[in-house]
């Protein structure tokens, strides 16, 4: 306990004169006082007072006690005499009189002259309870972002206040404005439930609720949604790319961001930011020619390919050595292996999101060439309210091999004999309109084709087997987007488009030739509104329709799809048929997810329904002159989603997936006589959990262990002859397992970085077997290791790719079937070879010259496969199948370019 003394003065008279009444109190009351003939003009006033010590033993005890003194005051001020009136005790009365000797006054006045006084003084001894300790201040930190490309936002106003203010008291309201990388910090804060405001400076404003814990610093991070017009004009190179394991525009933290500017530095990427997706965990090397991506065990046409939420065929160009769409168009991708949620379906595997870059005011553009192709892209701002741009590139890497590579025999270049070519071309139009504030309309144009061949050579012409692929696609779509000043945002975005696609197989007599071609159109909207503080909830509608005409003639069993045993280069069989059919197949698929935040956790439950409506133009194969009889049939599916992600720390997460995906069946699988054209729909499950860790502010370490389960998967059917309109059933089953480690450093002093590996298993099998085999896209390893480093206007940098091989079925031997001239193979056990791993490093070094305002140059040496090593895309066997070879991918090339920025 701690003493106090409490005084008042009780009385006061003077000692010079008569006795004067009692005028006035001051800290007491008055107990008597003598009348005085003289007036009393001023009171004496304490000017310094002296603490008495508080008697220790009382103290303990907690005695309290009160002493009467009696104090004579001289005509300066200080005090001449003190004497007891009333005794608490001695050493109470001893404590109070040496203290009281120690005061100094102001002296009293008499008829305005200062006069001695004596004046009656109560002492008080008094335990005081201990003052309660001061309440725990809380804080309140972390950074905004931009929802649609997660680029950190400057210049955001945060307010929080206090809701409700406890016990009357008046509103705490607090502000801070974000930095240049997005970050806040609000400290100070009284322990509480606060509503938090976040005001972009375009006006648009989103609204939180936190709790602040007493002593304690809470770290958050918003993703506020900006209308694409409201967006700044981004400086030149400096877009955002996202490479995220779960894609939304929601509160939560991001996986993988990489900026443009530095995924066009990554080695073997040639500039393009589409191809960092190859250097991430799960993504396994894409078949050779089909320019598409597998990841998580998943056939590369079960992962969907989307740009501005409209389907697309392709994410890449031939071989991979090119994305479709120009770099410079794209402000971000989002990378999802498995696990997605309500708002994307009609697919088993992962999903590729690519939103398209808002066209900056002015007039910018760029003109670029390098070993592989040519290219530009040029954009201007037509009045206040309009943008428009548009980009062009066309391949010459053909030329530029035949021309480094002559023919052996000294004619053209016989290059294309020993690896695939890719020939390919893009363009892209992008037209924006400003309607109103937060308002905006963006009307698109894609179109990408693209040509490879594959060859094994032979001496006898009649021999020589090749394989020629072609493909393309268009789509137009417009794009409108409004965001109310609360935050809500709706998007509708109606397409149209066109694939088409042939292959044709020259080994032997009979070639055989695949043609498709597609007519796309759809809807997508959304509409995100906020039901609260801590509930985002989105529904929207997904609609594709897709009309095909489909031609193929040849062998039943050529092309080979999963799981057949066959090798490259396998003569058709005698066996020879034709057919011309027409299929349409549409999806609508409302769907609706919300976002739920409780405490350091976020749910996100959703749900898809999802309506197929399947049609076909033959249902049994034609028959003299029977017309033929079509089919038509509807098939609905309800496949719940869902996720959490719990903050554990400001530096670890932990996530958790779960989700059940539909996939609809190919036009070319619906034929009446190479396929069945009663097919159904295949089905997968998908569970994925994973970790977030953040070792320092620019090193982060993430895992993901995953699950897929497929079922009613399209395969061949195993009867020697099939039923008619039967030849292909939903017998399949399949399984994907593994876990997937990024480990990653962001940019630091010039340096930027990642470690990626995916050990994995992917497994088929027929219904009802007992032994699965591996799946013929099976990579059971694959590792990326990327590094960059910038050293003033030089950055240099380097990749290394390692992926096991695909599983081939050995072949054994061959028997000569003299009727046709021709060898047949006869094969091993299936699927118990494999083709050589794949290893490759990649070099790259560039430099930067500003040239002068505005205007840069960029000159680069990107050096693909320095090893010169011989990795095999395929095996291929001597037409007697009695030699082994490889298909080789592309040597060692230096790609050597430029680009003139504007």
């Amino acid at each position: 306990m701690r003493g106090r003394c409490f005084v008042a003065f009780v009385s006061v008279a003077l000692l010079a004169g008569s006795p004067a009444p009692a005028l006035a109190q001051q800290r007491g009351s008055d107990i008597g006082g003598q009348p005085t003939k003289r007036k009393l003009t001023k009171m004496p006033r304490l000017v310094k007072f002296v603490e008495a010590e508080y008697p220790p033993a009382k103290k303990a005890a907690g005695v309290a006690a009160s002493v009467v003194l009696t104090i004579e005051i001289g005509a300066t001020g200080k005090v001449t005499a003190v004497s007891v009136a009333e005794s608490a005790g001695a050493d109470f009365d001893a404590a109070a009189a040496a203290a009281a000797a120690g005061f100094e006054f102001e002296p009293a006045e008499v008829d305005d002259k200062p006069a001695p006084a004596k004046i009656t003084y109560r002492y008080d001894f008094v335990i005081a309870a201990p003052e309660p300790p001061a309440a725990a201040l809380a804080a309140l930190e972390g950074e905004v972002r931009a929802a649609s490309t997660f680029a950190p936002l400057g210049g955001v106003k945060v307010t929080v206040s206090r809701e409700p203010a406890p016990d009357g008291a008046a509103p705490i309201v607090k502000s801070a404005t974000t930095d240049a990388a997005g970050r806040f910090s609000l400290p100070d804060l009284p322990a509480g439930t606060y509503a938090v405001v976040v005001e972009a400076p375009d006006g648009t404003t989103t609204r939180f609720s936190e709790t602040a814990a007493p002593g304690k610093t809470t770290r958050v991070r918003y993703d506020v949604v900006l209308p694409p017009p409201a967006r700044p004009s981004p400086p030149d190179g400096v877009d955002e790319v996202e490479i995220r394991g779960r894609p939304r525009a929601r509160r939560e933290i991001v996986d993988y961001a990489v900026r443009a500017e530095q995924a066009k530095k990554v080695a073997g990427t040639q500039g393009d930011v589409l191809k960092v997706v190859q250097n991430l965990p799960g993504v396994s090397r894409p078949p050779v020619a089909s320019g598409q991506i597998v990841v998580w065990g998943s056939a590369p046409r079960d992962t969907r390919v989307y740009v501005d939420g409209v389907d697309l065929p392709a994410l890449y160009h031939g071989s991979g050595l090119r994305g479709t769409i120009n770099s410079d168009l794209v402000a971000s991708i989002d990378l999802v292996p498995g696990a997605f949620g309500a708002e994307y379906g009609r697919g088993l595997g992962g999903l590729v999101r690519v939103e398209t870059r808002s066209l900056p005011r002015g007039t910018h553009g760029y003109v670029g060439a390098d070993t592989l192709d040519g290219s530009a892209f040029a954009s201007t701002q037509i009045g206040e309210r309009v943008r428009v741009g548009s980009a062009f590139r066309y391949s010459w890497l053909d030329r530029v091999l035949a021309a480094a590579s002559p023919s052996s025999t000294g004619g053209a270049s016989d290059i294309g004999d020993f690896f695939p070519i890719p020939r390919y071309r893009d363009a892209q139009l992008k037209a924006t309109i400003d309607l109103r504030k937060r308002e905006s309309l963006d009307t698109v144009v894609l179109v990408s084709s693209d040509a490879l061949d594959r060859t094994v050579p032979s001496p006898d012409p009649a021999k020589r087997r090749v394989e020629a692929t072609r493909s393309g696609f268009w789509r137009a779509y417009a794009r409108y987007t409004n965001t109310t000043d609360d935050g809500d945002t709706a998007i509708v975005t109606p397409f149209v488009g066109h694939d088409a696609s042939s292959l044709v197989q020259r080994f032997g007599a009979n070639p055989t030739r695949l043609e498709v071609d597609s007519d796309r159109y759809g809807l997508r909207a959304s509409l995100r509104s906020k039901l609260g503080s801590r509930v985002v909830l989105v529904t929207g509608m997904d609609a594709l329709g897709t009309a095909s005409s489909v031609s193929r003639e040849g062998s039943l069993t050529l092309p080979p799809r999963e799981g057949d045993v066959a090798v490259f280069g396998q003569p058709a069989g005698d066996e020879y048929a034709v057919d011309r059919w027409k299929t349409h197949i549409l999806d609508v698929g409302p769907h609706a997810y919300a976002d739920v935040r409780v405490g350091p956790v976020t749910l996100t439950p959703g749900v898809r329904f999802d309506a197929f409506v399947i049609e076909g133009s033959k249902s049994l194969p034609p028959a003299g002159n029977v017309p033929p009889i079509g089919f038509s049939r509807m098939e609905t599916t309800v496949a719940p989603r869902a996720s959490a992600r719990w903050d554990v720390t400001r530096r670890l997460a932990l996530t958790t997936a779960y989700g059940n995906y539909h996939q609809p069946p190919e036009p070319e699988d619906l034929s009446a006589v190479f396929g069945t054209p009663e097919l159904g729909l295949s089905r997968s499950t998908h569970i994925t959990a994973g970790e977030s860790l953040r070792v320092t502010d620019s090193l982060t370490v993430d895992v993901v262990a995953f699950d897929k389960r497929m079922k009613d998967l399209v395969v061949r059917s195993r009867l020697a002859n099939p039923l008619r309109a039967r030849s292909l059933t939903q017998n399949g089953e399949g399984r994907s397992y593994g876990v997937q480690l990024l480990l990653r450093q962001e940019l630091w002093r010039g340096f930027f970085g990642w470690a990626s590996y995916a050990i994995s298993k992917s497994e088929r099998r027929f219904e009802g077997d007992e032994e699965w085999r591996p799946f013929d896209f099976d990579q059971p390893h694959v590792l990326s290791l990327v590094a960059s480093q910038e050293i003033g206007s030089w950055s240099v940098g380097a990749r290394f790719r390692y992926a096991s091989g695909n599983p081939r079925t050995p072949v054994i031997g061959s028997v000569y079937d003299a009727r046709s001239d021709r060898f047949d193979p006869v094969f091993g056990p299936q699927s118990t070879t494999r083709i050589p791993s794949f290893w490759q490093l990649d070099l790259r070094v560039d430099r930067t010259f500003v040239l002068g305002r505005g205007v840069r140059a960029l000159v680069f040496a990107d050096l693909q496969n320095v090893t010169n090593r011989d990795n095999a895309e395929e095996i291929a066997y001597s037409a007697d199948f009695r030699r082994r070879g490889i298909i080789t991918g592309l040597p060692f090339i230096a790609v050597v370019g430029g680009r003139l920025e504007l």
